[in-house]
């Protein structure tokens, strides 16, 4: 019989066992785990819930917050109301206009020869043959081209005041003038001491004779009128209406965009005593109208400029410089009813004299409307500055210096030009350009006055236009293709000089 001992110690053992099991499954029992929460459509619990779950139908999300101070490198945020725009830009409408389109930046490099110029501008020499002009803030005013490293001709590249270019390969009296792709002029000998200029303007051509005459050992071209008129129609043109004459410009019936452009600069006369006030306003219309389409040429479908004038109720053009403008017309009337009144003959003109006096430096000849983009030096040691096609000059002195420069005085100008009232030094050839084109503008009104195409004008008299062979000529053949040609090369150059 075993010994009672053991048997008492085994029973206990068992006891122990059994205890812990009991425990264990009470254990279990209370750490079981929540219960599911009943669907949507189920009657909620009263029973206390753990913590709840996600919703079923969770609220939208919120866009988040634009970042006011973005991270370096980051863009910001369009402010409120504003979208993006394709471009990755805020859509605000139309762009501001970037004053410095078409400008192209020039940095020294080695083997450069520069040359610090008056005003702050700088001359670089480079190692392609080129030189290159800047002004005070490095970007590129001028390309010079010697003739051999641009085809068979010299070129010449300019920067306007706004980064519209002109482009000019060839010699006076054999060149090719562009201001962008098809628009320009091309010049070529016409006949012993003649030349002819191809203008190409709004997808037509024609053109215009100049004679050629030197002085100081420079050539000069002079307008020669391809018409005259009958000496009772000029003394019409300068005669009084006996009633002012109330005249809608086209700029004004029809909203016309050159005329909202330079609608701060120019404002044409309410009313009209006679013709040449008239005329006054067509010439300076014009030669604003064709700045605008050049500009326009020049940067090839994109952004011009801003507007060089804001406020319309004050323009910059005053009445005392169109007064100016209006005895000038008075006085180019005059010239040539005089000259159709004796008219050159060609054949007896062949060889023209030299040292002739350019029309320019005439006694008679003070106030010049600006035709093409001008970089001018301000006298007195003052900066730079720069004319655009419709600003005033007037000449102050008659003798040029060794440069050929005379003096004169800005009467007008637009905002960012020369200021009013600066003296500035100017070529007489720029002053002779002047002049030709206000003539060429002046004989446009004309012509348009003897077609009674200016309604609401009264008629004159029979104008009896003559032909004058001296001024006639063709225009020449292909010249929309060579303005063309040589805007693409151009456009190679200044991409060699930029990239260099």
């Amino acid at each position: 019989m075993p010994n009672k001992s053991i048997l008492k110690k085994l029973t206990i053992f068992l006891a122990l066992i059994i205890s812990s099991a009991l425990a264990w499954g009470d254990q279990k029992k209370t750490s079981a785990p929540p219960p599911k929460p009943a669907p949507a459509t189920s009657r909620p619990s009263t029973q206390p819930q753990p913590r709840q779950q996600q919703p079923v139908n969770p609220p939208r999300r919120q866009p988040p917050v634009p970042v006011t101070q973005p991270n370096k490198g980051q863009r910001p945020g369009p402010p409120p109301g504003v979208i993006w725009d394709k471009g990755g830009e805020p859509n605000r409408g139309p762009k501001p206009p970037d004053s410095n389109q078409g400008r192209i930046s020039y940095r020294s490099r080695p083997g450069d020869q520069a040359k610090v110029l008056p005003g702050g501008g700088t001359e670089f020499h480079n190692a392609n043959g080129q030189t290159v002009t800047t002004n005070a803030r490095g970007e590129v005013q001028r390309i010079e081209v010697p003739r051999g490293l641009a085809g068979t001709n010299k070129m010449v590249i300019n920067h306007g005041p706004r980064g519209g270019r002109v482009v000019e390969t060839g010699r006076p009296g054999a060149r090719v003038v562009s201001y962008g792709p098809n628009r320009g002029f091309v010049e070529r000998p016409l006949r012993p001491g003649y030349i002819s200029r191809t203008y190409v303007a709004g997808g037509r051509s024609y053109a215009h004779v100049y004679r050629e005459y030197r002085y100081h050992n420079m050539a000069y071209y002079r307008y020669v009128p391809g018409v005259y008129y009958n000496r009772r129609f000029y003394a019409w043109a300068v005669t009084p209406w006996g009633t002012p004459v109330h005249y809608v410009w086209f700029g004004m019936a029809t909203p016309a965009p050159w005329f909202g452009y330079y609608r701060g600069y120019f404002i044409p006369y309410p009313v009209y005593a006679s013709p040449d006030l008239w005329l006054t306003d067509y010439l300076l219309a014009e030669n604003l109208r064709l700045a605008y389409e050049n500009e326009q040429a020049a940067y090839m479908g994109q952004t011009p400029p801003p507007p060089p004038n804001q406020d319309p109720t004050a323009p910059t053009l005053s009445p005392e410089v169109k007064a100016a403008i209006a005895a000038e017309v008075k006085q180019q009337l005059a010239d040539e009813q005089a000259a159709a009144a004796n008219p050159p003959d060609v054949n007896s003109q062949a060889a023209p004299s030299n040292e002739q006096v350019p029309e320019a430096l005439s006694p008679t000849e003070r106030v010049f409307v600006v035709a093409s983009s001008l970089d001018l030096t301000a006298l007195g040691g003052g900066p730079e500055c720069s004319l655009s096609p419709g600003d005033v000059l007037m000449r102050l002195s008659d003798t040029p210096d060794a440069n050929q420069n005379v003096n004169a005085s800005v009467q007008s100008s637009k905002k960012g030009d020369c200021t009013t009232g600066q003296t500035v030094a100017v070529s007489v050839q720029d002053l002779q350009e002047m002049h030709n084109h206000f003539r060429e503008q002046l004989d446009s009104g004309l012509n348009v006055l003897t077609e009674n195409r200016a309604k609401g004008l009264p008629n004159g008299p029979t104008a009896d236009p003559r032909q004058v062979a001296e001024g006639t000529a063709e225009p020449a053949p292909g010249a929309e293709s060579q303005l063309a040609a040589q805007d693409n090369d151009a456009a190679k150059l200044e991409a060699q000089v930029k990239q260099n």
